[in-house]
Formats: structure tokens, sequence, C-alpha cells
């Protein structure tokens, strides 16, 4: 059985304020490097054979430890990068609403909007499946890969993983949101999810959990 190990990255700049980061390559905080060291001491016993990663550096600070723990070599992929903002780049919500009023409200319903000069949801997801299955075709049969990437494409690669359309927002129905750092497993062949948005490495700890 073939496992990949799916990662969000830990807590970037301009998480907390919730802004659209998109592909602005901004650095992990104090708190998600502390995140990040969790989550390294939790995988540093998994017999991980591989590690991708988007070449984003919020995402590949989050699975470098592991994998230099491990003495693994990171392969990047930018397909696994989260979504092109265009105009929308570092935006917060009350800024894109006073600007694409009519666009925000169909966004805010459910809609797979295309944002102004970048991409959608389903850009999203069908690029980083495309990833995730030319890495399958490559690999052993019991290989476990860790996968560093960002809520967008995780969530786009879950929801390939239940079968589910890349059509909507993938912030609905059936996930939500995926906490930083968190681990969901998907077993091959299939695709089977196993376990979802899993911060187990994080609980109990004061502040660590967001």
């Amino acid at each position: 059985m073939t496992r990949l190990l799916v990662v969000r990255h830990g807590e970037a700049e301009g998480n907390r304020e919730h802004r659209f980061i998109g592909q602005t390559d901004v650095p992990l905080t104090e708190l998600g490097s502390q995140q990040v060291a969790r989550l390294t001491q939790r995988l540093a016993g998994v017999e991980i054979s591989r590690v991708v990663s988007s070449d984003l550096r919020r995402a590949a600070d989050t699975v470098i430890p592991t994998a230099e723990a491990l003495g693994l070599e990171v392969h990047y992929d930018e397909r696994l990068r989260e979504i092109a903002n265009g105009e929308w780049a570092n935006l917060v919500a009350a800024d894109v609403e006073a600007r694409w009023p009519d666009l925000w409200s169909r966004y805010r319903q459910g809609e797979d909007v295309e944002r102004p000069g970048g991409e959608s949801w389903t850009d999203v997801q069908v690029r980083a499946v495309q990833a995730i299955e030319e890495l399958v075709a490559a690999l052993d049969k019991d290989d476990t890969v860790l996968v560093g990437t960002h809520a967008g494409p995780a969530l786009g690669i879950l929801r390939w993983a239940i079968g589910a359309p890349p059509e909507g927002t993938v912030w609905g129905l059936p996930f939500g949101a995926l906490h930083n750092t968190s681990i969901s497993t998907i077993s091959l062949p299939g695709p089977r999810l196993h376990t979802l948005n899993d911060t187990g490495h994080l609980e109990g700890s004061e502040g660590l959990f967001v």
C-alpha cells in the first residue's frame, strides 16, 4: 500500500489576518516554526521514503526539517503552490468586497470564481492532482510520501481522493478549513482517504493549535 501524508504548511505571515496570500512567498511566523517543530517530532519515526513540496518557502520550510531528519531530499513541484490570487493578492476580505462587490458576493455564496488576473479553485485542483497522479505513477507500492503544500491544493487533492469533481469552492463541504501543519492521509491504490486534518501533534500545546 502506498501512502500520501498531505500536510498544510505552518502558520505564515498573513494567515492570522486572513489575507489572500496565494503565491506570495511569505515566511513562517514564530508560531509556524513551533508548529513545524512539533510536526517534525511526530514524523521522525515514520518510514517516509520521499518528500515532495510546493516551492513556496512556507511549504518547503514545513517539510525540510523532516526530510533532513530522515536523510531525504526534498523534490519541488510548483503545481503544489497555493492559488494564484491575481489582483486579490495580499488583500483582506474587506478590500476585495469593496473593489469587486458582485464577484465577492458570488464567491461568498460558494461559486468557484476566477480571481481577476488569477486562478479558480478548479484550476488549482486540476494541477495539484496532476502532480499527485504523476508522482504516484512513479512510486513503488510500499512508498510513504510526505507532501508539503497549502490549504487550497490540499483540499483539491482530498476532494480527488473521495471522487469529488473539481467544482465549486474548496472551502465548502465536505471538508471545510485545514489547520496549519495538519496531516491528511491517503492510501493507494484507490485512492482512499483515511485521516483528515489531523493535528494531534499540536493538541495540548497552548497557542499552537490555530
